[in-house]
């Protein structure tokens, strides 16, 4: 049964995705959602385009949901179609304190649903501390339901949640920072100075300790499921000694197709996106040149390419250029491993795109 209330929401709302819906039959489209978790129009507690005095200015909310005539947590609706932007979330983060009865909890319903909490505790702007995909089925729609529907909404126990998750965000965080400082240590000297005082404290000299490890190599590598991983030693010119590099041969299939180069899914995971959401560059360039966090840009205009970028970094040639609703031509690097290619597949699988690895 309770997937079953699940299901025919998925069912409401992927309606207006499979049509393209305008923002108001979307909108339309979500109150029945909330008629269907049990909160009434003609009780008041669903408003639509609820006024927010912001200042001297009045704005208005998409969606506040009320109970016994006060505000427990606003909506943020976007088209299906359209793709999350920081705006969107500070616009809804706004409505969240504006409200008469300041709320904790903010919902954005557009190509998913997430769940933002105001932490009283905190001094920063709301987070995002669940997301679900808007597929039957989903084991999350259940969590969400019960959440959300008017019959079981206590607004502690949904604070308890978001706080618990949030716990669970911040401690994944602190693995992925220790994982990458880890895989950062390319000479394997904290793992040296972990052995070191290993042997130190069982009772050997720093000496001692020193000669075993100064006559071998640490190589650190992240353990992950299906790749295969396959080293090959290259000799090296120079007087330096070879070194067993590990070269990754992981493919990656976009929305059924062949296993693609790690390049060519980048590129065709743009294409696809560009395709079917015609945006300005501006917006494509704060989507994607984020996906990066080293100095080479995911995507650049084909006028501003250097000649090395244009030989050895960039899709550069014609056929693999792509357009904006404004115009600019630009192109997508083609310089991925497996490492920084991770926050690419992540967003592929976002947007609904099925994703298989080779």
């Amino acid at each position: 049964m309770k997937n079953d209330l699940w299901n025919e929401i998925c069912f409401e709302l992927n309606e207006c995705r499979k049509n393209n819906a305008l923002e108001k039959d979307y909108e339309n489209a979500v109150v029945n959602c909330m008629m269907l978790l049990g909160w009434k129009k003609f009780k008041g507690e669903i408003e639509c385009q609820y006024p927010v005095q912001a200042g001297h200015e009045t704005k208005y909310a998409d969606i506040v949901i009320l109970k016994d005539g006060t505000e427990q947590f606003a909506i943020e609706i976007k088209r299906p179609s359209h793709i999350l932007q920081d705006q969107d979330e500070k616009q809804l983060f706004s409505y969240m304190r504006l409200l008469k009865s300041k709320v904790s909890f903010g919902l954005y319903i557009g190509n998913m649903i997430r769940l933002y909490y105001d932490d009283s505790d905190s001094q920063q702007f709301p987070e995002s501390v669940f997301s679900l995909k808007i597929s039957e089925d989903n084991p999350d729609g259940i969590i969400f339901t019960e959440l959300f529907s008017k019959e079981t909404f206590d607004a502690q126990r949904l604070a308890d949640f978001c706080k618990e998750q949030k716990s669970r965000i911040l401690e994944k965080r602190k693995i992925q920072e220790e994982i990458k400082r880890l895989l950062s240590d390319n000479t394997g000297e904290i793992f040296k100075d972990l052995l070191r005082n290993k042997y130190v404290g069982e009772g050997h000299s720093e000496e001692w300790a020193d000669a075993i490890l100064s006559q071998i190599i640490i190589n650190v590598l992240p353990l992950v499921n299906t790749p295969v991983l396959n080293p090959v030693h290259v000799p090296e010119s120079g007087s330096r000694t070879d070194k067993t590099r590990v070269y990754d041969k992981t493919r990656y299939g976009l929305l059924g197709s062949r296993p693609l180069p790690k390049n060519r899914f980048v590129l065709e995971t743009v294409r696809h996106f560009v395709r079917c959401n015609p945006e300005k560059y501006m917006t494509y360039e704060r989507i994607f040149n984020r996906l990066r966090d080293d100095s080479q840009k995911v995507i650049l205009p084909v006028n501003s390419l250097t000649e090395e970028q244009r030989l050895r970094r960039y899709f550069s040639h014609e056929p693999d250029w792509l357009t904006s609703t404004d115009g600019v031509t630009f192109v997508v690097n083609n310089q991925w491993t497996y490492w920084n290619i991770i926050p690419v597949v992540k967003f592929a699988q976002e947007q609904g795109y099925n994703v298989i690895e080779y």
